[in-house]
């Protein structure tokens, strides 16, 4: 049996960018993700927690953020670091956050952080695309 049709096939899907936007599901199962999503270039931006001039640190992390928590349909995220290290957990896989490498939260995944370290400093975007009407997007824990 030929199995080389099998392994290109499978090879495609492995390497195809547009896969990782569809590469998990709401239910969080470990899913082969190849590397941070990325945030639809016609997202916008409508609010941040903590506000402008504030941060969230090291000390003070909502207990939000800390357990498996996710964000409604339409509603995308982009932890964003000014200082320090932050491990950003998508189910099963984790990344390390900095201020060059923001973490990307996806509609609807679960997802935690957990402090790396004591100069921490960041903030968590929301982006929705325009025009989609009011956001009513209570935020437990924060």
């Amino acid at each position: 049996m030929d199995l080389s049709f099998i392994a290109a096939f499978t090879g495609a899907l492995l390497h195809n960018p547009r896969r990782r936007h569809s590469s998990r599901t709401a239910s969080s199962r470990s899913v082969l993700r190849m590397a941070m999503p990325e945030l639809p270039p016609e997202m916008k931006k409508y609010s941040q927690v903590p506000s402008l001039d504030s941060h969230f640190t090291n000390d003070f992390i909502p207990s939000g953020l800390l357990k498996d928590h996710s964000t409604k349909d339409g509603t995308w995220g982009v932890i964003r670091l000014n200082k320090g290290e932050l491990q950003y957990n998508i189910g099963e896989e984790s990344f390390v956050l900095n201020a060059s490498n923001p973490g990307i939260i996806e509609p609807n995944i679960k997802h935690s952080v957990k402090s790396l370290s004591e100069d921490l400093e960041f903030v968590v975007e929301f982006y929705r695309l325009p025009y989609t009407g009011p956001v009513d997007e209570p935020r437990e824990g924060l």
